[in-house]
């Protein structure tokens, strides 16, 4: 959010408000509250806005209404995998998506049905795979891969 100051005590409401950039928008999606409350500590300490939810159904809903920058999107959940997902969601619009996986075996560019998603998306740079356990430092090299850093300088500049 930005710092309004109408009373004129930092910086006037109309300078505050114009010229600062909006913050890049990240949705994380995973059924596991403490890799969703992992996701959006760090990114957030890296100027990125974070929404979290732990349903693909609310997912769905949150991306139709809102924009979002990224999408960090778990592989394995109850109901829907995320590849089911990221279908729907890439009907809706193109996003770039970080998948994270537990499963590194399982979910490979050699794996079956992952060659073609990884072959037709990851080689254009708008997805990407993080698998767990995962560093902080490799999750913000990843997003900022994906869509530049959250930071925003002095001067406006990310």
């Amino acid at each position: 959010m930005c710092p309004c100051w109408r009373d004129g005590s930092r910086q006037s409401w109309r300078d505050s408000c114009v010229s600062s950039p909006p913050m890049k928008r990240v949705l994380a999606v995973d059924d596991e509250p403490g890799v969703l409350q992992t996701l959006s500590e760090a990114l957030t300490a890296k100027g990125y806005e974070v929404l979290t939810v732990d349903r693909p159904d609310d997912a769905l809903k949150l991306f139709r209404g809102q924009t979002f920058d990224l999408v960090l999107l778990d592989l394995q959940m109850p109901g829907k995998n995320g590849f089911e997902l990221y279908r729907e969601l890439a009907s809706i619009r193109e996003v770039p998506v970080l998948f994270v996986s537990g499963y590194s075996r399982l979910f490979s560019p050699t794996s079956p049905g992952f060659a073609d998603l990884w072959t037709g998306q990851f080689s254009l740079g708008r997805t990407d795979i993080l698998y767990k356990p995962f560093r902080l430092s490799s999750l913000v090299e990843k997003v900022e891969a994906l869509i530049g850093s959250g930071e925003v300088t002095a001067d406006g500049i990310r």
